[in-house]
């Protein structure tokens, strides 16, 4: 699934970030842990992000069994990436619902509307959300619609850089059991600073 061998990381203030080997095998749940400032979001950016600042270099990064730079946009195919605050990038002129449509459109595919409806149910969201705009939301509803935007790929991958952060317990809570019921669909990497919480949630956790 995912592969790395003496992966760095370098910017252009001549700042270099070094990591161990890391392997990421199919249908596992990963937490990725460790402090503030140690490269846990530039890492996923590097590898998932678009137009990454920093320059990278391995001795072998593969992804899906291939070449990550030879991948190119061919990734995205496959996988799903959800950054950190990644709800405020939601279209404030269009509504959840038309969020939906419009992932379903530009990627060619189709949804069953009860679909749609169990992963709000799942996540502990009113059906009436579809019909509001971002502005509408809490930052917790932000968050849970942007997990299911995610989802709609049915992605291989489901890269999750601190879903829980700036959230209340119980809507921590309620991801954090949603992602357990979907383990079994998906590879999933997730980053959080809380290393406990990742203790109980996944198969391994990584400490960089």
């Amino acid at each position: 699934m995912l592969e790395l061998r003496d992966y760095s990381i370098t910017y252009d203030v001549n700042k270099v970030i070094t990591y161990k080997n890391i392997e990421i095998r199919d249908k596992e749940f990963i937490g990725l842990s460790g402090s503030s400032g140690c490269g846990k979001t530039s890492l996923l950016d590097s590898l998932f992000g678009i137009g990454f600042a920093g320059k990278i270099s391995y001795a072998k990064a593969e992804l899906f069994h291939k070449d990550l730079k030879s991948m190119g946009e061919e990734k995205y195919n496959y996988l799903s990436y959800c950054p950190q605050f990644c709800q405020d990038a939601l279209n404030p002129k269009i509504t959840l619902r038309n969020h939906i449509q419009l992932v379903l459109s530009s990627n060619n595919i189709r949804y069953e509307e009860d679909e749609i409806y169990r992963m709000l149910e799942d996540l502990s969201l009113e059906r009436s959300l579809l019909k509001y705009y971002p502005y509408m939301m809490s930052g917790g509803q932000k968050q849970r619609a942007a997990i299911i935007l995610c989802l709609l790929k049915k992605p291989k991958l489901l890269v999750l850089d601190e879903p829980s952060s700036a959230l209340d317990l119980i809507t921590t809570k309620i991801i954090a059991e949603f992602l357990n019921k979907i383990r079994s669909q998906t590879s999933i990497l997730m980053v959080s600073h809380n290393y406990d919480f990742l203790m109980k949630l996944c198969d391994r956790v990584i400490k960089l």
